[in-house]
């Protein structure tokens, strides 16, 4: 019984070091460029939705996201929401936006290890929430390099969302959308923040 766990937080131990290179690894980097497959499963409607993503974090506090149906700018606590659908951009504070960049360059401040498992090709490190903290469960899932291949979690309306990492660049962007300057034609600007 000791040696298992002594096991166990020998194994802990190595996965909070995996995790603090990673989050070492991004936070050093003057931006990170993600091409990500967005997959949300709502368990009410059986529905899937599957989307093609981009994100941009340039360090120390923009960040760019861009899908089919929406584009989200973020600089400072601010955060601009372009609609397509709906034809709009709003303009809000942005503590109600999680980035994937929190999950990663923050998860000590946020998140406590509860598991970590290595197989041949990968490692699995599931993270549970400090109180407050939401998403209040994620898993992310890395190659033996400890490059980033998913992460997973619920969102705030009980959605399973899926991010699955194609792409990678550690350089800062050159070109971000600066969508609150200039909105497309035809589009209503909502000041949420007032």
């Amino acid at each position: 019984m000791i040696f298992l766990i002594l096991s166990l937080a020998i194994l802990t131990s190595h996965g909070e070091d995996l995790l603090g290179h990673m989050a070492k690894r991004y936070s050093s980097a003057d931006g990170i460029q993600w091409s990500m497959r967005s997959r949300v499963h709502s368990p009410v409607f059986d529905e899937t939705e599957t989307t093609p993503v981009e994100f941009i974090f340039n360090a120390p506090d923009t960040f760019y996201f861009k899908s089919s149906q929406e584009e989200i700018l973020g600089i400072a606590d601010t955060v601009w929401v372009m609609s397509k659908r709906h034809k709009q951009i709003q303009k809000k504070l942005s503590e109600a936006y999680i980035m994937p960049t929190d999950l990663i360059i923050n998860w000590s401040s946020r998140y406590a290890l509860e598991s970590y498992t290595v197989s041949k090709n990968k490692n699995e490190f599931k993270l549970g929430g400090r109180p407050g903290i939401r998403p209040s469960a994620v898993k992310i899932t890395t190659d033996k390099e400890n490059k980033i291949q998913e992460i997973f979690y619920k969102d705030s309306s009980g959605n399973d969302v899926t991010l699955t990492f194609k792409k990678e660049l550690l350089r800062r962007a050159e070109n971000i959308t600066l969508l609150h300057l200039k909105a497309p034609k035809g589009y209503k600007f909502i000041d949420l923040t007032e």
